[in-house]
């Protein structure tokens, strides 16, 4: 029995196995880069002490907090990784120009992880680049879609999208559409999401030889779920 009904065991434990090692890879650099920066020793005096933690801690967290940018590309690529496996998509890889396209139901697809990963000036970028190629002739009658995989507020949303509607008007094929919405749209389960995330704790213990979380853990982590998109 596999993990998935739409995407095969081998192609999810290998982008799984992708994002941790990446993230392995910069908790190792971390250790060499942490001091590149100078580290205000006063901020880390008086967090630490707000906290109740030992200074060594605090130091832990701060590389942690280094590696989240590593952390949130590598997550963003699993998505986009996994949506390019379904029958019928497509994924370009690095230098695409786009994230996914899908020839049979002619959407071009840009993914961001979180809404709040794109900026006014890369939102406008993002639309205009968006927009000249569905306005080509290669790409005519195509509808772009710009995936927010967790949106701003819990609630589906599919609908269309302009970052500045005074300069860039509203069209019916530009749209914006949020993670759960588009992985029932490209897989057609309309709970494909977050079935993937309840598989994940089980997959990343099996990549890192460890125990999976208990059923607590699991239970707080699933609220986070929840309160992303319900």
């Amino acid at each position: 029995m596999s993990y998935l009904p739409y995407i095969a065991d081998d192609l999810l434990l290998f982008y799984t196995k992708d994002v941790l090692d990446r993230v392995m890879v910069a908790y190792t650099e971390s250790e060499a880069k942490i001091h590149s920066n100078v580290i205000d020793p006063f901020s880390a005096l008086f967090d630490a002490m707000r906290q109740g933690i030992t200074v060594e801690d605090w130091l832990n967290q701060e590389r942690s907090r280094q590696v989240q940018k590593t952390l949130q590309n590598a997550v963003g690529d699993f998505h986009q990784n996994i949506l390019g496996s379904i029958d019928g998509w497509h994924n370009p890889g690095r230098g695409g120009g786009y994230d996914l396209i899908s020839h049979e139901n002619k959407i071009l697809v840009e993914i961001k992880n979180k809404h709040n990963t794109l900026n006014s000036s890369g939102a406008e970028s993002t639309y205009g680049k968006l927009t000249r190629y569905i306005d080509s002739d290669e790409y005519k009658d195509f509808t772009a879609y710009v995936v927010f995989i967790v949106p701003k507020s819990p609630s589906d949303f599919n609908g269309l999208w302009s970052p500045n509607q005074e300069k860039m008007p509203l069209r019916e094929d530009v749209r914006k559409i949020d993670g759960e919405s588009f992985y029932k749209l490209v897989t057609g389960y309309d709970d494909a999401l977050e079935n993937l995330f309840d598989i994940l704790p089980d997959i990343i213990a099996q990549e890192l030889k460890t125990q999976s979380l208990e059923s607590h853990e699991k239970f707080i982590l699933k609220e986070l779920f929840t309160k992303a998109y319900k």
